[in-house]
């Protein structure tokens, strides 16, 4: 068997990498985890869910997030863009105890923490590199490095964690091969904001949310003077209108909503566009590299999965890769079926809620204040992450989906009307 610079080498610096290099690190093995850019770097903010708060305790590094002053969420606000009545969601409202609260981040922070609890570990984190080729071989995996401003190298690793989100900077067949696109192409179009309005109290911490047409706003308090605001919408319009702040600014002023919120806010970072963001990889294995989070499948951010799905695939991707380890053995089919198969179980919750929020009979239905049947509360823990549905969040979640797809046909719930989009006219 051939020598090899580490146990596992991973892919990028950001929630996923980082928690894969802990729980490896945990587990004894040696981590070299090569990262792009130079930390700090810029993110535009992330809402995190309660149940990943427990993966993050298993890696070690709950409290050095509980220790950064980030801003505490309770819950989400979802708004309609005419200003008219909203829902609140209260995460202690849940079904299932333990998912009370977490944190709304600034990533460039959150990001740095989870690194550097990563490097205490004993981690080698290469910051300012690029990896350019990964070669699978019998027993392990050569891996082309490019550090900025110098040579290439080769690292040797018996193990590829890749966590380099959804950028392929390197050939691979994993990689290639995509599942149809599961939703219509869609862009994002965001910035860094003070002055943004929020609620008294607790309730200042919650994620917003405001509906629009076709698409909404997210705003999330990242700090006690700074929120992240973006716009999710069709791609087609953007490209219509040429200029994604001007589409921005345009659906602020037609949202009663918005302006009422955002009247007195100023920019204070450029704005940004991420488009096309929705995909899924056939598989999420190989016998020595595994993709986790947004290296595997990304879907629309607006139920906040994407943190918690990468730490969590970094999690079981490691319990796989150190059972296997332990053999002196590659990953089995049946073992790289088995990872797919749940991380996909997981992406699929998601899924089924983000088609309700974009499908309009399904919104009334979300948006009802009091639900029948006792849903309220188990909707509320699936909101909050909990997508292992056992059976009372299984049984609950199917009669929400049956009553979704009731309303297109027999409105149970109120019809909601929403505000139209403005999208300026090209010059």
């Amino acid at each position: 068997m051939e020598s090899t610079d580490f146990d596992v080498l991973v892919i990028g610096g950001g929630p996923g990498g980082s928690t894969a290099a802990a729980f490896a690190r945990l587990r004894g093995l040696s981590v070299c985890l090569v990262e792009r850019d130079e930390f700090p770097r810029f993110h535009i903010g992330e809402s995190l869910l309660p149940i990943g708060n427990a993966v993050l305790r298993a890696s070690g590094a709950w409290p050095k997030v509980e220790a950064a002053g980030f801003v505490r969420k309770l819950g989400a606000e979802f708004m309609l863009a005419d200003g008219s009545p909203a829902k609140e969601i209260v995460f202690a409202d849940g079904y299932v105890p333990g998912l009370e609260s977490t944190f709304q981040v600034e990533r460039a922070r959150f990001d740095a923490v989870l690194l550097e609890h990563a490097r205490s570990l004993g981690t080698d984190v290469r910051t300012g590199s690029t990896v350019t080729a990964v070669d699978p071989q019998a027993d392990l995996v050569a891996v082309t490095v490019a550090p900025r401003g110098g040579s290439p190298g080769v690292v040797r690793a018996r193990w590829v964690i890749d966590a380099g989100g959804r950028e392929n900077l390197y050939d691979s067949p994993l990689k290639r091969s995509l599942q149809p696109a599961p939703f219509p192409k869609r862009a994002a179009v965001y910035s860094h904001f003070e002055g943004v309005e929020r609620a008294p109290g607790a309730r200042g911490g919650n994620i917003v949310i405001v509906r629009i047409e076709d698409g909404w706003f997210w705003l999330i308090p990242i700090s006690a003077e700074r929120t992240s605001v973006g716009l999710v919408t069709a791609i087609d319009g953007i490209k219509r209108a040429g200029d994604p702040r001007a589409v921005f600014d345009a659906t602020v002023s037609g949202s009663p909503r918005l302006r009422s919120l955002m009247g007195r806010s100023r920019a204070v970072a450029p704005f940004r566009v991420t488009a096309d963001y929705s995909y899924v990889r056939r598989e999420f294995a190989s016998p020595r590299v595994v993709l986790a989070g947004d290296a595997a499948c990304f879907y629309d951010p607006i139920f906040s999965s994407g943190v918690y799905l990468s730490t969590h695939s970094a999690q079981v991707a490691v319990e796989a890769i150190a059972r296997a380890h332990a053999e002196g053995r590659a990953l089995s089919a049946a073992e790289r079926a088995r990872y797919t198969r749940g991380l996909k179980a997981h992406c699929e919750v998601f899924r089924r809620l983000i088609e309700v929020f974009y499908d309009k009979d399904g919104f009334d239905v979300f948006m009802t204040q009091v639900p029948p049947l006792d849903l309220h509360r188990g909707l509320v823990s699936i909101v909050a992450g909990h997508v292992r549905l056992t059976w009372p969040l299984w049984w609950r979640f199917k009669v929400f989906l049956a009553v979704c797809r009731l309303q297109r046909h027999l409105p149970l719930v109120r019809r909601i009307e929403h505000a139209a989009r403005v999208v300026p006219e090209p010059a």
